[in-house]
């Protein structure tokens, strides 16, 4: 096995390209779509892209992981291409039949690449997944001291053969009498209309318009990149992949929801609605409706709530895992052997604290 590396995404090979985006990579999150994206919206200014991409010894690709090297200093810090925006991360597979995800080689020749690396850090990674694993142990094997540390959990259910009937009954009884007693009120007293986009349309500009209207007006802070959600939106419309729902009260909009329904998985990206809909259950009920799509009509077998441990997310999935990132400092470097030494005396002080009595004065 050999690994390339490109510093840009223009020097991607062309023939190599369909294989790195959706659909040939079923999960668009870890797509050549989804990183260029998140790149030139939200990245390009803090990271100096580094795409590795492992091929056979025949040439045949095996499959990508897509880094960057810290753009604001020299201090040699490779990270993962994520930001708050990342739900998942891991190597792109080009080969599904391999073995192995290619990430822990392809992590084995990043360890050695001159000049070295003295640090590489890797967020949001599966902790029970064999890639993360065996991206440890490569690491490790390198000379490099590696810390997991937890990042977020991430609440999911299975809902392969299963109609949308049997899920909702299968939600707490106090979620759905009042989904079910406010929905009945709402179309008593008002005129309910519920708007879904899968692709490109006429529609959808309309749509993104009163969509982003709802974030504006409901409790989520501004977005610190604007042009990440429409760009967003725009992919996912050509690639057929979209499912945003709007949500109208007497033709005002009042929630909104972005959900990302590739292969057989679909995910909950951003949903918000307006504050002075706060008590009719508007969210509430166009999530119903958008559960009931992604499993009667797209016949998804997952449903992905993203990265967080709000409690009304147990309300509505039935498993969770944890994301985990991995911290490693380069033992064959001196900046990475002063990074490793700090990391090991600040995690003694926090032992210290845990263990301290309480001062009561």
């Amino acid at each position: 096995m050999n690994v390339r590396v490109y510093r840009s995404f223009d020097d991607i090979p062309r023939e190599l390209r369909p294989r790195l985006c959706y659909p040939a990579q079923s999960n668009f999150l870890l797509s050549l779509d989804w990183f260029s994206l998140l790149f030139e919206t939200s990245l390009r200014a803090t990271l100096a892209p580094r795409i590795y991409v492992a091929h056979e010894t025949t040439g045949e690709p095996l499959g990508a992981l897509f880094c960057g090297a810290d753009a604001a200093s020299g201090s040699r810090r490779l990270t993962s291409m994520t930001n708050f925006y990342t739900l998942e991360y891991s190597s792109s597979v080009v080969r599904p039949d391999a073995a192995l995800s290619p990430i822990g080689e392809i992590l084995r020749h990043i360890a050695v690449e001159r000049p070295r690396w003295h640090s590489i850090r890797l967020h949001l990674m599966r902790e029970d997944a064999p890639e993360t694993r065996h991206a440890t142990e490569q690491l490790e094997r390198a000379g490099y001291g590696v810390r997991p540390f937890f990042q977020y959990e991430n609440w999911y259910t299975a809902a392969r053969g299963m109609t949308f009937r049997d899920y909702f009954e299968a939600r707490p009884s106090q979620v759905r009498n009042t989904i079910t007693r406010k929905q009945k009120k709402l179309e008593q007293t008002t005129r309910v209309e519920i708007r879904i986009v899968r692709s490109e349309s006429p529609e959808l500009e309309r749509v993104l318009r009163d969509w982003i209207r709802i974030y504006e007006s409901s409790w989520k802070r501004p977005e610190p990149f604007p042009e990440f959600i429409p760009a967003l939106v725009a992919t996912c419309a050509r690639l057929g992949i979209l499912r945003l729902g709007v949500l109208y009260v007497d033709d005002v909009p009042s929630a909104g929801q972005l959900w990302i329904t590739a292969g057989s998985k679909t995910i909950i990206y951003k949903l918000a609605y307006d504050e002075q809909y706060r008590d009719r259950g508007v969210g509430s009920i166009l999530s119903k409706e958008m559960f009931r799509v992604a499993i009667d009509e797209d016949k998804v077998h997952e449903i992905d709530y993203g990265v967080g441990s709000e409690s009304y997310k147990s309300d509505w999935m039935s498993d969770v895992r944890r994301l985990v990132g991995l911290e490693a400092h380069n033992r064959w470097t001196l900046p990475g052997l002063a990074a490793l030494g700090l990391d090991a005396l600040q995690r003694a002080a926090r032992r210290i604290r845990a263990s301290s009595p309480t001062d009561r004065g």
